[in-house]
């Protein structure tokens, strides 16, 4: 479920739609169908956004795969998308703090 992943990415950081597809370089129209769905996300796309907020590719799919495993209930998708998000604010932390040679 990389849709909703992109999602709670975008609203972790408060952005609306349209500055997400200025910062990935895509059309708002492109971001507004990949998070409800309509629109199924590429590696291109997930690229894009692993680029404009920093987070390796391979921690939004395990974002994604702890969304799509909560399951329907609100309160538990919450939750796990709380400490999802959490979890790659630390990793771009870290990868910062290594980046400066730390």
């Amino acid at each position: 479920m990389l849709n909703e992943a992109l999602r709670l990415v975008r609203v972790y950081h408060d952005l609306s739609q349209a500055d997400v597809a200025e910062r990935v370089g895509l059309s708002k129209s492109y971001v507004s169908e990949i998070e409800s769905g309509e629109k199924n996300v590429s590696i291109a796309v997930l690229e894009k956004y692993s680029t404009a907020f920093d987070i390796p590719m391979s921690s939004l799919m395990l974002f994604a795969e702890r969304v799509e495993g909560a399951g329907k209930a609100d309160a538990i998708r919450a939750y796990v998308a709380d400490k999802a998000l959490k979890m790659l604010d630390w990793a771009a932390t870290i990868s910062e703090y290594r980046g400066a040679g730390r």
